[in-house]
């Protein structure tokens, strides 16, 4: 966090930082090595989330396919999955590509590669059918050519047959230009109106191209621009059934910028199953770069009376200016969350260094399949 992010294992960041060179490697087309397809990585950033990446050309080289998170879209209730927390109600949804429009453009200036205006369209499945529906988003990227990274940044539309939702969004893409994270905020309208979703989406283009069986995944919550209770969903959602959408709000207890202390987080969520003691450390992977932005990676463990979370490796991106930062965290279970897995996205902005008693909100979900 800030312009100093704690040490931790050495080792642990040694290899993850080996795994993103070996990466790099491995691909050189993010936005600027392809162009013409580049577009596709971005969309991805699309909605509060998620990734984008370079699209592909005709090329045949062998790469690695893009991850994917399984599981068939079914019916699930949004008032029995999700519970509101101080006036946030959890979702969880995932988005995939329906069409890529023509247009947009794109420049170099110096060391960096400017898009403009691309627009694509995707299929949101939503635990909460509200937030289900076509997505239109616009993208505009700003791609390092030294190691791929970039900071995008656009509008979004979500349409259905209860209203529209509209809102900005912004993302970073790590070296490589392969991890992709974004974080968005739309306002609704229709019956919707008076309502306002937040939301962090996580996605890795580890091929050539964004096809249509390629998923975001993306999790936030809806709350009402008054304070008072979000109305109940108006039926079920389209989400993998196992997803219970959870959201938590963290007070930090113990910052830890400097020396070989950990960061230690008192947690309450949505699911008393992601509440407890959060604790854990930052390591920056890679140098910083001019603009002061940096992708870094650590660990986090959570736990309560009942169990415990371990993410031994997580995603972050800070922008430009150290104030901007996306996360994204896995973390296996164990005690009574033993085979469980738990998906935590943080967005935070970092005008100052912390300190104890700030809060920040984290959304996600818990994958209930054993």
């Amino acid at each position: 966090m800030a312009s100093h992010i704690s040490n931790g294992p050495t080792s642990a960041t040694s290899s993850w930082v080996a795994s993103r060179r070996e990466t790099t490697l491995r691909s050189h087309l993010t936005f600027g090595s392809r162009l013409g397809c580049a577009l596709c990585l971005l969309l991805t950033v699309v909605l509060g989330g998620a990734g984008a990446s370079a699209c592909g050309g005709s090329s045949t080289a062998s790469i690695s396919p893009a991850a994917i998170v399984s599981g068939t879209p079914v019916a699930l209730s949004t008032t029995a999955g999700a519970q509101e927390l101080r006036g946030m109600l959890p979702v969880a949804f995932t988005q995939s590509l329906i069409k890529e429009h023509e247009g947009g453009s794109t420049k170099t200036v110096g060391d960096v590669e400017q898009m403009r205006h691309y627009v694509w369209a995707l299929r949101q499945d939503s635990s909460d059918p509200r937030l289900s529906g076509r997505f239109d988003v616009v993208f505009n990227v700003d791609q390092r050519q030294a190691d791929m990274s970039a900071r995008f940044w656009g509008t979004s539309r979500l349409s259905n047959q209860g209203g529209t939702w509209v809102g900005k969004w912004t993302g970073g893409i790590a070296a490589a230009g392969q991890v992709h994270l974004c974080y968005l905020t739309q306002k609704g309208t229709g019956d919707y109106a008076g309502l306002v979703s937040h939301s962090s989406g996580w996605f890795v283009e580890a091929g050539e191209g964004f096809t249509p069986d390629i998923q975001i995944v993306n999790a936030g919550w809806i709350e009402t621009t008054d304070g008072s209770p979000v109305p109940p969903a108006p039926g079920p959602g389209s989400t993998p059934a196992n997803w219970t959408p959870v959201v938590a709000i963290g007070a930090i207890n113990h910052p830890a910028y400097e020396g070989p202390e950990p960061w230690i987080v008192d947690v309450h969520g949505s699911d008393a199953r992601v509440g407890g003691r959060l604790e854990g450390w930052f390591e920056e992977a890679g140098a910083e770069r001019s603009d002061r932005s940096v992708d870094y990676g650590g660990a986090w463990s959570l736990t309560n009376q009942d169990g415990a979370w371990k993410s031994t490796l997580f995603s972050g991106v800070r922008g430009p200016d150290a104030v901007e930062h996306f996360q994204y965290a896995t973390y296996s279970g164990s005690g009574a969350y033993a085979g469980l897995t738990y998906h935590e996205f943080l967005h935070f902005m970092e005008r100052q260094d912390y300190v104890k008693g700030d809060k920040l909100i984290s959304s996600g979900w818990i994958d209930d399949a054993k």
